[in-house]
């Protein structure tokens, strides 16, 4: 928490990119975050590879983007007791 405060704001205006589920992003979207980003953050419910085609990223020269974090099947307290709760896991 306290390198979040400190960091805050000089690195967060910087920041682009969709946050929240209102917009799921086009394949044309994804690639150009991902052509002009020097750090990617993927953290969503779903897998990263529903969003982007394999041929397309594995095509694309991204010489910018030094890191990239995939977090996909992320899950909340309150999905996992729903999973756990109708027996899908089972």
């Amino acid at each position: 928490k306290e390198i979040l405060k400190k960091y805050h704001d000089p690195f967060t205006l910087q920041w682009e990119g969709v946050v929240g589920n209102i917009h799921v992003p086009s394949q044309a979207e994804w690639e150009q975050l991902l052509t002009n980003c020097s750090a990617f953050l993927f953290y969503g419910m779903e897998r990263f590879m529903s969003h982007i085609l394999l041929n397309r990223l594995v095509a694309m020269n991204i010489p910018k983007c030094h890191l990239m974090i995939l977090l996909d099947l992320v899950r909340s307290k309150q999905s996992y007791q729903r999973i756990t709760n109708s027996g899908i896991h089972k």
